[in-house]
């Protein structure tokens, strides 16, 4: 079964809570490779400072190219470190899919019982 973009997306920005400061952590660390953290700053600061975007700067839908950018870009970041310098800030991709199934699993149980 493939999964939406949409989802994916949202599963995201919900998991910002836990990448943003992963991704503080790992642009301190001197293990993870400078060209990954150039790549990764000048991409994301240049695109939003850049003053053209794929969407114009509408209220609301003109900010969702700028977040697109900054979700790819963090995910493209953290793929690209070495899983053991990862794990030790706690983070481990096994443990990411399995909280979200939990959860997907436990919003399924409370629809069921609510619909009893």
């Amino acid at each position: 079964m493939r999964s939406n973009p949409v989802g994916k997306a949202v599963r995201a920005v919900w998991n910002m809570k836990q990448t943003l400061p992963l991704t503080v952590n790992l642009m301190r660390d001197s293990r993870v490779a400078r060209w990954n953290k150039l790549v990764f700053l000048f991409v994301t600061i240049g695109y939003l400072l850049f003053p053209y975007d794929f969407i114009f700067d509408f209220p609301i839908f003109g900010q969702l190219d700028d977040l697109a950018i900054l979700l790819y870009m963090l995910n493209w970041f953290i793929t690209r470190t070495p899983s053991a310098i990862l794990e030790e800030y706690g983070w481990s991709e096994k443990q990411q899919k399995l909280k979200n199934k939990k959860d997907k699993k436990g919003k399924k149980d409370k629809k069921k019982s609510l619909v009893k």
